[in-house]
């Protein structure tokens, strides 16, 4: 499902609270900027942005399932999307940059009304330059204000099953929390650099707990993902970077108030080859490979299961410009995660491939292709794969109101055997109008 409209992405207390510790330099550093900006004349820029947006779309399989009570549902979706955002920077070099943004998402679901929800979206962005220091954060946090109450995938007499990937556009509609906020500073030589960086992930999900005989009633578990590290790294030529990294990270996976009480908590060590490049006009790569060693905690498994594991981590994104009006974009990803839908973790694969052109200066279009795996490493014999295929075209009407049509097709199949049930396909046809003043 397009990241847009989903998910990304995704109770009570959320995971342990994180402390950073940074170097003492870096918050002089920060002071030194803050004040020496506010002390600037003439008045700082500020520049706004604001803009509103609203869609219709209609949905062929609202709850992504093609058996059981929850089966084939469909609905008109109405979204309004306005968007208020201010950015700010010193004059002259511009070494300090702010940006802030509200984005809303009240979307209304017309057939199934349980589904509706208020989403309020806060990101704060901030770059800093100064010599040969750098340092940027984007912080993002989420907060859905959608139904309390999990789905109920099955019923004694209306057999069903938890649909492929576990639903998470399902989930995400719910009433819930997320927070992401990569962090990151840089010190640069001329033919050397060295990077720390910093990343929390919280998803807090706020869904009643339930226990309904006979029937599947979705219990969802709040998770954590924190990691910091280091990059040593070189700059063999122009355009050119690369370097060996290290992180540290721990995962964290809530409990159920009755039940089997294993959790799939763990501590990771990470040693990465990391790569940036820019070897011509037409070509832009960059990621991380590398292996990751798990270490879960002994007292919250299963039986029998190891307490040690070593996964295989990438991420990797690549631009290709094709020509003055045609541009290819690919993204690859690879990390084990803890389910918030099931006593399991497992590797999280997605690989997706967007193709651009501007028809005319007026008009552009896209094609979409984006695979999404969940391997079920530990917990539960499954092995899901999503598929997406979507279509978008775009006409600014004037610099003020632009037009929007899509369509996606969507499909899941489950690879492990005996796990019929969790396959569904899917339509979804919108059009879309954004004003801008």
């Amino acid at each position: 499902m397009n990241t847009s409209a989903t998910s990304p992405s995704p109770r009570g207390p959320t995971g342990p609270s994180q402390t950073v510790a940074l170097p003492r330099g870096f918050l002089l550093l920060v002071g030194g900027l803050l004040l020496g900006a506010r002390a600037a004349e003439p008045r700082p820029a500020l520049q706004t942005t604001l803009s509103a947006g609203v869609s219709e779309r209609f949905d062929s399989n609202v709850m992504l399932q093609n058996e059981g009570p929850l089966a084939r549902l469909h609905s008109w979706v109405t979204s309004v999307q306005p968007v208020a955002g201010l950015e700010w920077s010193p004059p002259g070099a511009g070494s300090l940059q702010l940006g802030v943004r509200y984005a809303p998402d009240f979307t209304f679901f017309h057939e199934r009304d349980e589904e509706s929800y208020r989403r309020h979206v806060g990101l704060l962005r901030l770059s800093l330059k100064e010599g040969p220091w750098s340092a940027g954060a984007q912080v993002r946090a989420q907060f859905t204000d959608g139904s309390t109450a999990g789905p109920v995938w099955s019923t004694p007499d209306h057999p069903g099953s938890v649909p492929a990937l576990g639903g998470p556009e399902v989930r995400y509609r719910r009433r819930n929390f997320y927070w992401q906020s990569p962090l990151e500073a840089r010190y640069d030589l001329p033919r050397t650099y060295l990077r720390g960086v910093f990343e929390a992930r919280l998803w807090d999900i706020m869904t009643d707990f339930k226990v309904l005989p006979g029937a599947t009633y979705q219990n969802y578990m709040d998770r954590t993902d924190v990691n910091g590290g280091v990059d040593l790294g070189v700059k063999p030529g122009r355009g050119w970077e690369t370097a060996v990294g290290y992180r540290f990270g721990h995962q964290d996976q809530e409990r159920l108030p009755v039940g089997l009480p294993f959790t799939y908590q763990n501590d990771y060590h990470r040693v990465l080859g990391v790569w940036n490049a820019s070897p011509a006009r037409w070509l832009r790569f960059g990621g991380e490979l590398g292996p990751s060693f798990h270490q879960f905690n002994p007292a919250s498994l299963p039986p029998g299961a190891r307490a040690t594991d070593t996964m295989l981590y990438f991420q990797a994104s690549a631009t290709f410009t094709l020509g003055s009006n045609t541009t290819f974009k690919a993204a690859a990803s690879q990390h084990l995660l803890p389910s918030t839908a099931g006593r399991a973790n497992f590797q999280n694969l997605r690989a997706t491939g967007t193709l651009e052109h501007r028809f005319h200066p007026a008009v552009r279009g896209s094609f979409r292709l984006d695979l999404q795996e969940y391997d079920y490493a530990r917990g539960l014999a499954l092995r899901d794969e999503v598929f997406t295929a979507e279509t978008r075209l775009e006409y600014a009407l004037t610099r003020h109101l632009t037009l929007a049509a899509w369509y996606a097709r969507e499909w899941a199949q489950a690879l492990q055997a005996g796990t019929r049930g969790r396959e569904y396909d899917r339509h979804v046809a919108g059009l879309s109008v954004t004003v801008k003043p």
